[in-house]
């Protein structure tokens, strides 16, 4: 092999690791999460979830809008299965109803630019999470975020407690 064979398959190799760095560095991402929290409004604690949005890419995100999702009948094999012939694309979605925190006089600031490396966070109280899980079949739910796109950024599934008061 000569010396050029050699600098042109590292000059190839290395401007192939260049573009896909580039291609990952290029497209945003955001993370989206449900965790508990409590806060003081009117002198008095009030507990629930927060739906916490974070920027880490090094894009500006336009968020448009957030919202819960809660389990209204269990998904079979054949429902995805059925959604997938039906729609053409695979979804862990299926069998969960969409619902708007606006639905609940809950203020998502939205529409929003969220910067890089910064986050956005909403309050759910308790009293609407108990609401929402009211027609629910498990005490799950999931939060999504859509950008101006209409792409949606799905939670993890949150197992919310029984109160036991």
């Amino acid at each position: 092999m000569k010396l050029t064979e050699g600098l042109a398959i590292y000059a190839a190799c290395l401007s192939t690791i260049v573009f896909f760095w580039n291609v990952v560095k290029g497209t945003p991402r955001y993370k989206v999460d449900l965790v508990f929290g409590s806060t003081e409004e009117d002198g008095e604690c009030k507990f629930g979830i927060y739906v916490s949005v974070k920027n880490p890419s090094t894009h500006t995100i336009h968020l448009s809008n957030i919202s819960l999702l809660y389990p209204y009948r269990s998904e079979s094999v054949f429902d995805k299965i059925a959604h997938l012939f039906k729609y053409r694309t695979m979804s862990n979605t299926v069998g969960w109803v969409h619902t708007s925190l606006s639905n609940f006089k809950l203020d998502d600031k939205c529409p929003i630019a969220l910067e890089p490396g910064q986050s956005h966070e909403v309050f759910v109280p308790e009293e609407v999470i108990e609401k929402v899980l009211s027609d629910s079949t498990k005490r799950k739910l999931r939060a999504v975020v859509q950008d101006q796109l209409w792409r949606n950024k799905y939670s993890s599934k949150f197992d919310y407690p029984k109160n036991e008061k």
